[in-house]
């Protein structure tokens, strides 16, 4: 039988359809949605790149995600990863929508990646996509992709040839946890999660589109934090070809497992398992609500400790070394990272310390950074952000606080909810910062430059492109 042209159109289309929702997976088969009206951007939410670290498995290395026969339903942003979260509405980050967190939304299993991939209908003209790899921050102890302000649809929107990719790692106590009974070499199970996600990325990207040989990994604070101590612990097989480091460096980070140590005794006698080697089975039966309120009530901070693996006392001299992956970096800060610890309701605040206190913890450390790679001659570009608009800094003194990059690197700057229209130049802005982010990522080693961005030169006083 003859299957009119009308008819088969139709079912073509519907072909094309089921064909670049459901896509195959070391995971198993992964069933996304488009996530724009006009179908130009597909999303698969929360595909499992881990076993679910319970039980046995909470506070241990990672295991990657055994396949599945029946397809996952990808349509939903993944449950958070437990953290420590005191929300303030004294706090920036915490009126606008940088943090997603609550008992109800936390789950261990949690270790998730996001995809945002063109559909048909935003075809590409490259072939194969640039893949843009984002570790969100938090100070490691809080912190998802799952805030509005780092929806990966806007950049692949409005972008060609490019996926973003979103990963979700165990934070505080259970990404870090420094018990006794763990080995020092597997302490930072929260960096190991980050690596097996970027090895799930790389062993996967092909189906959705993407180059599996040109992964962008960028991150903000402890995202960029994470970011470049990945490039130092796997300089031997780095699986990326390119960096953004947005508002933190390795350098920024010391803590070491006898304090660690001391942080767990404390949460473990807390909650009754006492001190010492035996107390790992006893806090892997503990309930999560349990060990998070336990941890709240010390008041104590769990970090990535140094392991000469994931993280190391020097990073100079690694670099001198060649011991660091010798890819493409870009680096920068925001004008004034610090405002972002003030009360909202200060009329007015100590400028003078609040700028002393943003160069000694970021501008200093990521200045030496920078010198890092110009000495392994690394390509290096350096930034600082001074963007200042109304519905992302309601108090004047606020202006380019740490985080409030965010919503311009993204796209996602309507997504603050104070009411307050995005400007035309904040929208012009936060155009050209994809643009260039979007460069980068498609060619890290000429896209920069083909936007007029100059590669980091401390002896020159350059102030970059001139864009009007």
């Amino acid at each position: 039988m003859r299957i009119p042209n009308l008819a088969l159109t139709a079912l073509l289309v519907l072909q094309v359809q089921t064909t670049e929702l459901l896509v195959n997976t070391t995971s198993g088969p992964i069933q996304g949605f488009y996530n724009t009206t006009s179908r130009t951007v597909r999303a698969f939410l929360g595909i499992p790149y881990a076993e679910p670290p319970v039980g046995g498995r909470r506070f241990a290395l990672p295991v990657a995600k055994s396949p599945v026969q029946k397809p996952f339903v990808a349509d939903v942003l993944p449950p958070i990863c437990p953290g420590v979260y005191s929300p303030s509405n004294e706090s920036i980050i915490s009126v606008l929508p940088y943090l997603q967190g609550s008992s109800s939304s936390m789950s261990e299993d949690c270790l998730r990646v996001n995809v945002w991939a063109s559909a048909a209908a935003h075809p590409s003209r490259n072939g194969k996509a640039a893949v843009m790899v984002f570790i969100h921050g938090g100070v490691f102890y809080q912190g998802s992709p799952s805030s509005p302000f780092m929806d990966g649809s806007y950049i692949v929107r409005d972008n060609e040839d490019v996926i973003v990719v979103s990963i979700q790692y165990r934070l505080t106590i259970f990404g870090y946890p420094g018990a006794p009974g763990i080995p020092p070499a597997q302490q930072n199970v929260g960096l190991r999660d980050q690596r097996m996600a970027i090895e799930w990325v790389h062993q996967n990207i092909a189906q959705f589109g993407g180059d599996p040989d040109r992964i962008l990994l960028f991150g903000q604070s402890a995202g960029a934090v994470s970011t470049d101590m990945y490039l130092y612990a796997h300089h031997d097989d780095p699986l990326v070809h390119g960096a953004i480091l947005q508002s933190g460096v390795a350098g920024m980070w010391n803590n070491d497992i006898l304090h660690a140590q001391a942080n767990w005794t404390e949460v473990s006698t807390a909650l009754g398992c006492g001190s010492g080697q035996d107390t790992l089975k006893c806090m892997r039966e503990q309930p999560i609500d349990q060990i998070i309120d336990a941890v709240r009530a010390s008041g104590n901070t769990f970090y990535p400790v140094q392991d000469n693996i994931t993280v190391f006392p020097d990073y100079s001299v690694l670099s001198r070394q060649g011991k660091i992956t010798p890819v493409p970096t870009l680096i920068g800060i925001v004008d004034r990272e610090l405002a972002i610890v003030y009360n909202l309701s200060s009329k007015a605040i100590n400028e003078s310390a609040m700028y002393a206190r943003s160069q000694t913890e970021f501008n200093c450390p990521t200045h030496e950074t920078a010198q890092l790679r110009l000495q392994s001659n690394i390509p290096t570009y350096r930034y600082v952000y001074h963007g200042n608009y109304t519905n992302i800094s309601p108090v004047p003194w606020l202006g380019a606080y740490h985080g409030s990059d965010l919503p311009a690197v993204f796209g996602s700057y309507n997504m603050s909810g104070t009411g307050i229209a995005s400007t035309p130049r904040e929208i012009a802005d936060s155009r050209y910062i994809q643009d260039a982010w979007v460069a980068f990522a498609k060619d890290p080693h000429n896209g920069l430059a083909r936007l007029g961005w100059p590669q980091y030169d401390p002896t020159s006083k350059s102030e970059g492109p001139k864009k009007r």
